[in-house]
């Protein structure tokens, strides 16, 4: 879902770490599959810039109908 909502806003992983603060490494890890799990102050930061609850950036499956909000 990570990956959705980043190319919903038009960003790459180095815009997301610039406005986040949240290491490079640490977004492809998860975004690759590596780990499957981030640390709640990760996902919290995440959740906040995209303005959507934390469930909605561990969700494996895009929601057909439900909104971000």
């Amino acid at each position: 879902m990570l990956i959705k909502l980043m190319q919903d806003k038009q960003i790459n992983q180095s815009e997301l770490e610039r406005e986040t603060g949240i290491p490079q490494p640490t977004l492809s890890r998860y975004l690759n599959g590596e780990t499957k799990s981030l640390k709640f102050d990760t996902l919290k930061v995440l959740a906040d810039y995209f303005n959507v609850p934390m469930d909605i950036i561990v969700r494996t499956e895009t929601p057909s109908t439900q909104p971000y909000d």
